[in-house]
């Protein structure tokens, strides 16, 4: 292919990744803020198709999104809901989050801690005085720089702990609890409020709720791909570029039927990724201190209503293999009479395929009952907070910000992250 001129605004910007971030960061160089330089980026996407982990795939007339991709604004008047209910022209529709644990058999309302009636009476007498225990010697939770195991037990006490908080991340991110940092929590784990679980043991309140996911917004049509189709059109998007080698000294990237010279870098792929493009780089080393799950995502459609079943389930035990099983349809537009339902199961070295059988027993449904599967996988998932990786990550950015790459998103900045923040890291970069 042929090298293009410089774009407008004396700069030339190439993108790595048609993902989110990649796509809004292309928009606002098109379309800058008051007093900055119009941009036309290249982006170059190593898939036939733009959207990343965004996109919504079609099998038989049926939508599947790569599990259960949601919007959560931070704020009621969210800029970025905004801009995508009136720049990118997507009605979204609000849903209140209907969610349980499958524990000791039974539906347990989530959050956890608060809905302790739920259980049996002895566990949630056992629940309750552990908590007590932590709660009048600690003060409120653990200490910050402790394990996340640790910061479970000091936080919620031993029982609370070893039913949920333990078995479930344990059971999501594959990796010891113990060597696994707090920093990532934010606002996904909230600290627990003592009256709310007192008032939760009391008695069963379903409308207890809390976390950031309380609520959250999915567009009324199309699926959750309509985010990545909106912002696509009009964008300079190589498709099928496949990266050899990035020549950070002299600013080009060569691969597969090209070569192409920048002067500022964009890279929303994954991390360890870019680092084994980066020729003689001086932290090319550090990637394999960087840690991550897969998952796997079975998908299947069936000709069944679990409208009761809320929005979805989290599996702390061991009983099956998957920690989650979510409901698209009662959430997404599906034919009449159809469910479609995501089933995730995390893997780090080798991928682990889910149990159909499993599923089947738990929904209580024959082979004969799903009329489609769809089966995706993941293998950057979730980020891995262990003890080293704040520090591994600064002097990996230092040195890139140095040669003029910005590494981010939530797998080019090696983060735990939403939809919302990976927008904003686009629009960050552009600027």
């Amino acid at each position: 292919m042929k090298e293009d001129k410089k774009v407008s605004g004396g700069k030339k910007v190439v993108i790595l990744g048609a993902g989110l971030t990649g796509l809004t960061a292309a928009h606002f160089l098109e379309n800058p803020q008051a007093g900055a330089a119009k941009t036309k980026p290249f982006i170059l996407e190593k898939k036939s198709c733009a959207g990343g982990l965004c996109r919504t795939e079609k099998k038989d007339g049926f939508s599947f999104d790569y599990t259960g991709h949601l919007l959560h604004f931070k704020k009621t008047n969210s800029f970025w809901k905004t801009f995508i209910t009136d720049n990118l022209k997507i009605d979204l529709k609000k849903h209140s989050r209907k969610a349980s644990i499958h524990i000791m058999n039974t539906l347990i309302p989530y959050p956890f801690q608060y809905h302790l009636a739920y259980l049996p009476k002895t566990e949630k007498e056992k629940c309750v005085r552990d908590y007590l225990k932590v709660y009048k010697s600690a003060g409120k939770t653990g200490v910050a720089d402790e394990s996340f195991r640790r910061w479970a037990e000091n936080s919620f006490g031993k029982r609370m702990a070893s039913l949920f908080f333990i078995p479930y991340n344990k059971k999501l991110w594959n990796f010891n609890l113990n060597k696994m940092s707090t920093s990532w929590m934010g606002r996904f784990v909230p600290p627990p409020d003592v009256k709310m679980i007192l008032k939760g043991a009391d008695k069963k309140d379903p409308s207890q709720t809390a976390g950031y996911n309380a609520s959250f917004y999915y567009p009324r049509k199309g699926g959750i791909g309509r985010l990545p189709a909106a912002l696509e059109a009009g964008k300079n998007i190589i498709f099928n570029a496949v990266i050899k080698e990035i020549d950070f000294k002299n600013k080009n990237i060569f691969f597969e039927g090209g070569k192409m010279p920048y002067d500022k870098l964009i890279s929303t792929i994954p991390l360890p990724e870019l680092l084994s493009y980066l020729k003689g780089s001086p932290v090319k080393h550090l990637s394999k201190k960087l840690k991550w799950t897969g998952v796997y995502n079975m998908n299947i459609t069936v000709k069944k209503n679990f409208s009761k079943l809320g929005h979805w389930i989290y599996f702390p035990h061991g009983k099956v293999p998957f920690y989650r099983l979510g409901f698209l349809s009662n959430f997404s537009d599906v034919p009449d009479g159809f469910s479609t339902i995501y089933i995730e199961s995390s893997y780090r070295s080798e991928r682990k395929k889910i149990s159909s059988a499993s599923v089947m027993k738990f929904l209580n449904i024959t082979d004969n009952e799903i009329a489609v599967t769809k089966n995706l996988d993941i293998p950057y998932a979730y980020v891995i907070y262990d003890m080293e990786r704040a520090k591994t990550l600064g002097e990996i950015k230092e040195f890139l910000i140095t040669r003029d790459i910005i590494s981010t998103g939530r797998f080019g900045g090696w983060k735990y992250s939403t939809m919302e923040e990976a927008m904003q890291d686009g629009f960050d970069a552009a600027f």
